[in-house]
């Protein structure tokens, strides 16, 4: 009797054939290939898989909202990563379940669906985490067609003689949120964590605890609109507090106690700059918390673009740099900070390939918009960009030259997010 024939083994597959394998796969498969064996693996780093702890820069091109109805197509978004600029993996969201992102934080995405709902989405998972939907918040309400299906939302006004505002679902899905983060990793810690969201044009901000059903109001400003420069540009997580900072450059902290009723402080007066775009609040290596600033000053012959960044320390305790702001920022020459719509990320060069020491990657988020002239002459700077804080010239690069932004001007909405998996 012959000998059966031996179980093929598919860890002998020709490395060339799993290459060409891997490269035909988008990102999630990719990474699950590079899991399977020690050649897989192998033939995945051929064919340009970088390790997942890497920052990745997703992209999606901002579509126009569907004037009737929802826009009922999958969209696809781009990866990009340090390791390879020039190398792009295709992520697909299925149908109605991404018009924009308004977050990164600890490997999740917070993403915005075609009816302006929230869900956290894990990109290397495909785990999703549907969140309180928006209806949840104070004063917005849903309106239905003649098939019961959600059309647009009403903003209910909150003054006596204004107006109600109505938009359409897809509509409000592009604009509503400013800015998402989360306390911790859904993943770790026993599922507790917390969800703090800018919406309502930044003068508002929320949060809802895991399994919470409704979003829960920290603050909100009932002059909307009036003073651009009180919305808020920026909220953090910092020792287990919730910050923010607005565009004046005010900073408040809120913790909360057992039963979620948050308590307020301001940490930082206003200092206000009418030459800011943007603020963002990042924790420094020391363990200090940094405001980092966008300045525009076309003035200064050496800042490329007219922009440059700022750097000032607060703190619960004097709210002001106290002298160990220069040792902090010395201690930049390690590191490289990620700042954009994603969690603001202060990372030690040496432990993610590819990250540059001593550099800001900026992908540009909501800037200011009370100022259009301003912005339209800033001109074409999205797309990702280096800042070198080492160099006198404060010099500016493209990180991905084969990424031409679809929203360059900052007037535009943000259409990038830097994710860094396995962040903590």
């Amino acid at each position: 009797m012959a000998a059966a024939a031996a179980a093929p083994c598919w860890s002998d597959l020709p490395t060339d054939l799993l290459t060409s394998i891997v490269q035909l796969l988008e990102l999630p498969g990719a990474l699950a290939f590079a899991t399977v064996c020690a050649s897989w693996r192998s033939a995945a780093a051929a064919g340009g898989v970088p390790p997942p702890g890497t920052p990745w820069l997703m992209s999606w091109v901002p579509e126009p909202h569907p004037a009737i109805g929802r826009s009922r197509s999958a969209v696809t978004c781009k990866l990009r990563n340090l390791l390879d600029v020039d190398k792009a993996y295709s992520v697909t969201f299925p149908e109605g379940t991404f018009v924009t992102c308004c977050g990164a934080s600890d490997g999740w995405l917070v993403v915005v669906d075609e009816l302006c709902n929230l869900s956290l989405h894990n990109l290397f998972t495909s785990r999703t985490i549907p969140l309180p939907p928006v209806t949840a918040f104070p004063r917005v309400e849903a309106e239905y067609d003649d098939q019961g299906e959600i059309e647009r939302y009403r903003l209910k006004s909150l003054y006596q003689h204004s107006p109600d505002v109505t938009y359409g679902a897809h509509h409000l899905a592009t604009f509503f949120y400013r800015k998402a983060v989360l306390s911790g990793s859904p993943s770790r810690g026993g599922g507790d964590y917390v969800v703090t969201v800018v919406h309502y044009g930044g003068e508002w901000i929320s949060y809802a605890r895991a399994g919470d059903a409704r979003w829960r109001v920290l603050v909100s400003n009932h002059y909307w609109g009036q003073d651009p420069l009180n919305a808020y540009a920026e909220c953090a997580y910092h020792n287990g507090r919730i910050y923010a900072v607005t565009y004046k450059g005010g900073v408040e902290r809120w913790v909360l106690d057992d039963a979620g009723t948050p308590s307020k402080k301001a940490v930082a007066l206003f200092r206000q700059y009418d030459a800011s775009l943007t603020r963002h609040l990042v924790a420094s290596p020391g363990g200090r918390l940094w405001q980092v600033s966008a300045v525009w000053e076309p003035a200064r012959a050496a800042v490329p673009d007219g922009i440059r960044f700022t750097f000032r320390v607060v703190d619960d305790d004097d709210g002001v740099d106290a002298g160990g702001g220069a040792g902090e920022r010395g201690s930049m020459q390690e590191h490289a900070l990620f700042l954009g719509m994603n969690k603001s990320a202060c990372l030690p060069a040496r432990s993610f390939p590819g990250v540059r020491p001593g550099v800001l990657y900026f992908s540009a988020p909501w800037m200011r918009q009370y100022a259009p002239e301003m912005l339209e002459r800033v001109g074409d700077w999205g797309g990702a960009r280096a800042y070198d804080l080492k160099t006198r010239t404060r010099t500016f690069e493209r990180v991905f030259p084969g990424l031409l932004p679809e929203s360059a001007r900052l007037m535009d909405c943000p259409s990038e997010v830097w994710i860094t998996p396995n962040l903590y």
